[in-house]
C-alpha cells in the first residue's frame, strides 16, 4: 500500500531550531509529492496564519491542522474548528489566576481560527515570541474580559507559556482537577500547554482528513517530536519520531528518523522512502 498523505509537526520536527527549513530542498520534494498524488499536511500547535506564512508558496495546495487539532484548513478554506464555550474559557482563566502569579506565566494567548489575542500588558519581548507562533495577534485591554470585545470568529484554544522556574509536569497535575471535563491539555514543548476541546487533537483531525480522502491508516506517514504528536504517531505504522525527540516519543513511534530536525530529518526521510534521488 503506497503513502498518499504525509502529516508533519513543525517546531522541533520539520523546522530547525531557528524555526526555518531548507526552502529549495522542500520545493523539490513537494513538487515530486504532488506529482505522485501525495497530500502534505502541516500539523502544529501554533496558528493557521503562521503555518500559511511558513509555506506561502504552496499554501493553497496544503492542508493545515493548527492549534493541536482545534482548527483545520484546506488551503485558505476553513474545514472545521472546535469552539470553546464561554463558561469553559472562564473556568480556565479562573484556575490560572488561582494557581499562578504574573511571574509564573510568560505568555497567555487566546486564539480563534485566524486571530489570536493577548493582554495589552504583555511586554514587547514576549509579544515578539507570540507573533512568531501566532502571526495575527491583537492586544486587548483585559484578556480576562475577552468575550466583551467584538469577535469575528469563535475562540478555539488557550496557550499558556510558563516561566522557566515552573515545572511543566507539576502544571499538569495542578490544573487537571480544575479544568472542565470536556477540555484537554497538551504539552507543545517550550514549557507551553495548549488547552482546548477534548476532541480537538492532531490525531482526531488527521483521522477526519483521512476519512474525507478515503485513506487507510497504512497510507499515512507522520512525523513528530513531542507529547502532542503521540496520537498521530501511534495512528499509523509509517510513523517517525525525530532523532532529536525524547526517548518516550521515539519508543512510541514505529520508526525514528536517521537525522535530526537540524539536519532536515523529515525531508531526508521522505526522499529516501520515495527514492527521490533517482
Amino acid at each position: 500500500m503506497s503513502i498518499r498523505l504525509i502529516a508533519t509537526d513543525m517546531d522541533g520536527t520539520f523546522l530547525n531550531n531557528e524555526h526555518d527549513y531548507d526552502h529549495r530542498r522542500f520545493k523539490k520534494v513537494f513538487d515530486k509529492l504532488t506529482k505522485n498524488g501525495v497530500q502534505l499536511v502541516a500539523a502544529s500547535g501554533s496558528s493557521y496564519p503562521r503555518l500559511r506564512r511558513e509555506f506561502a508558496a504552496v499554501a493553497d495546495q496544503m492542508i493545515f491542522i493548527s492549534q493541536n487539532g482545534s482548527v483545520i484548513h484546506y488551503g485558505d478554506e476553513l474545514i472545521d474548528c472546535f469552539p470553546l464555550h464561554h463558561d469553559d474559557l472562564k473556568a480556565v482563566l479562573v484556575a490560572l489566576t488561582r494557581l499562578y502569579g504574573d511571574d509564573d506565566i510568560n505568555q497567555l494567548v487566546i486564539s480563534g481560527p485566524t486571530t489570536s489575542f493577548v493582554d495589552q500588558s504583555m511586554d514587547e519581548k514576549n509579544f515578539a515570541v507570540v507573533k512568531l507562533f501566532y502571526e495575527n495577534v491583537k492586544r486587548v485591554p483585559n484578556l480576562q474580559d475577552i468575550f466583551k470585545y467584538p469577535l469575528d470568529e469563535p475562540l478555539t484554544k488557550i496557550s499558556v507559556n510558563f516561566a522557566d522556574h515552573i515545572d511543566i509536569t507539576d502544571v499538569t497535575s495542578e490544573l487537571d482537577d480544575l479544568l472542565p471535563a470536556n477540555l484537554i491539555m497538551e504539552n507543545s514543548g517550550f514549557n507551553t500547554e495548549l488547552i482546548g476541546d477534548a476532541h480537538a487533537t492532531k490525531r482526531n483531525a488527521l483521522m477526519a482528513i483521512a476519512n474525507q480522502f478515503n485513506l487507510r491508516q497504512n497510507e499515512i506517514m507522520t512525523f513528530g517530536d513531542n507529547e502532542n504528536d503521540l496520537g498521530m504517531l501511534t495512528l499509523t505504522s509509517h510513523s517517525y519520531a525525530m532523532k532529536n525527540a525524547a526517548l518516550p516519543i521515539r519508543l512510541a513511534a514505529s520508526n525514528v528518523t536517521r537525522l535530526t530536525n537540524q539536519e532536515s530529518g523529515v525531508l531526508d526521510t521522505i526522499e529516501h522512502y520515495f527514492d527521490f534521488s533517482r
